[in-house]
């Protein structure tokens, strides 16, 4: 087929497949769950995990979080973690054997080593850490990583400590080192997890911006409200009493009272120079008949008026 003397391709050269996942090294997977992922030093409890599934010691985390400087390769260690909220302390059982070469930690149910031969995994919700196998035998119906979430079901207990937990959310198990496969899976949880929760807090905090807007609104309708009716009752006691409320003196300026008393002066000393026929024009004379001219300017607008 290929004109060459007899060359026959396949399949694997004529369709782009997918490649295989680089295998690790035994011994440096191995390393990986004796020693510290930041300092190097042989794991001690306390110990932590990240979101990732990487193992720390506590110190040397805490250390991290005070100095981003103090480990050269922190940044390209674990960058995504923010502070010890993003970290699980981890419930490990030491290993009883401390001899040359064995791993600091087994599993509780098989006591099985924890030297990245077999998988292990750790419980959210407590931290006990578990071979994978060990604990599947125990809760068949264990979710892993990347499973589809389900409805709630029946909780079941820690084979360890016994707390209860939800054995097929994904969310309660947290593999220890797992693939790169699964490590991007939990990364991308992580960073939907923090979007929610800062998508939540926003929109917490606009309800009560928005709450608060609404309620100055409404005691600044109520203020109005209520000076509203403190105005209609002035005005109905004023009605009712037939005459305008006074006004005082003291309220008004020292000007508009030195224009006022002028008036009043000049009023006084014109009434003073009227004679009596033109006071009688604009004012009664109780003694006096009433007549056709003594109620002259005092008549209606009528043709005749009423004696």
């Amino acid at each position: 087929m290929g004109a060459d003397g007899g060359s026959i391709p396949d399949r694997r050269d004529l369709v782009k497949t997918r490649g295989k996942a680089a295998v690790a090294d035994k011994a440096v997977a191995r390393e990986r769950f004796f020693n510290c992922a930041l300092s190097r030093k042989r794991l001690a409890k306390p110990v932590v995990a990240d979101p990732l599934g990487k193992l720390y010691n506590k110190d040397a985390m805490i250390e991290y979080l005070l100095d981003k400087s103090a480990y050269g390769d922190g940044e390209q260690i674990c960058p995504y973690i923010l502070g010890v909220k993003d970290l699980l302390t981890l419930n490990a059982q030491p290993n009883p054997d401390e001899g040359e070469g064995k791993a600091p930690f087994v599993c509780w149910l098989s006591l099985k080593e924890m030297n990245g031969a077999v998988p292990f995994i750790a419980l959210r919700h407590c931290g006990c850490v578990f071979a994978d196998g060990a604990l599947r035998a125990v809760l068949p119906n264990l979710a892993k990583v990347g499973d589809e979430a389900v409805g709630p079901t029946e909780e079941a207990s820690c084979p360890n400590c016994t707390k209860p937990f939800h054995p097929t959310s994904a969310a309660s198990v947290l593999p220890i080192y797992p693939s790169q496969d699964v490590q991007e899976v939990l990364l991308a949880t992580l960073f939907a997890t923090r979007a929610a929760a800062k998508a939540n807090k926003k929109r917490k905090k606009e309800g009560k911006e928005k709450d608060g807007k609404e309620k100055d609104g409404k005691e600044e309708k109520g203020e109005r409200a209520s000076k509203v009716a403190k105005l209609k009752t002035e005005a109905s006691s004023r009605s009712a009493s037939g005459s305008p409320a006074p006004v005082s003196n003291a309220s008004l300026a020292p000007s508009v009272r030195a224009q006022l008393a002028e008036h009043e002066k000049r009023r006084q000393a014109a009434k003073a120079g009227m004679s009596d026929a033109v006071k009688a024009m604009f004012h009664k004379n109780d003694g006096a008949k009433k007549g056709d001219v003594a109620d002259f300017f005092g008549r209606t607008f009528n043709r005749y008026a009423t004696n």
